[in-house]
């Protein structure tokens, strides 16, 4: 998960803190991923200067470039609230860890599912650049579902 701390304008920081936007629309120059965290930071461009406000959330969804109208270079970042930090001081058990993994594994599948058929949408409209990016995150999400399958049989078996 990577933390990426974005400048925001005080109108749209404010409908952020307001729960009125839950999306960002963003050149996608930092690999935006569904799980990182941004950091909105308050930017004042009459002082330009930050004021010393931030947000943070977790992306839920993406858009990237070629997906429904997305133009090229940009993605619309989908967010929501982060998720409460586990207390330090908790038990971590083998049995919650092998969970966890299971339940990384089950996203990390679904993620490389959708984005292969969207790879083969865009190779069936000619589209072979967009194809192969989208086959390329679903060859990772793939790779990435396997780890965590195989760590929780790992973890099953201390």
């Amino acid at each position: 998960m990577t933390r990426h701390e974005l400048k925001t304008w005080p109108k749209y920081f404010a409908a952020v803190r307001s729960g009125q936007k839950r999306f960002e629309i963003r050149r996608n120059d930092r690999e935006f991923k569904v799980g990182d965290i941004l950091v909105l930071r308050e930017f004042d461009p009459e002082d330009d200067a930050y004021t010393g406000q931030t947000e943070e959330r977790q992306i839920t969804f993406l858009l990237s470039e070629e997906d429904y109208g997305v133009i090229h270079g940009f993605v619309a970042i989908g967010f929501g609230e982060v998720p409460p930090h586990p207390d330090a001081a908790a038990e971590v058990t083998a049995e919650s860890l092998a969970t966890w993994h299971e339940t990384a594994a089950s996203n990390a599948a679904l993620r490389a599912q959708g984005a292969r058929k969207v790879s083969e949408s865009y190779a069936a409209s000619n589209m072979g650049v967009a194809a192969e990016r989208q086959g390329a995150v679903a060859d990772l999400a793939a790779a990435e579902a396997g780890f965590h399958a195989a760590a929780a049989r790992i973890v099953r078996k201390i």
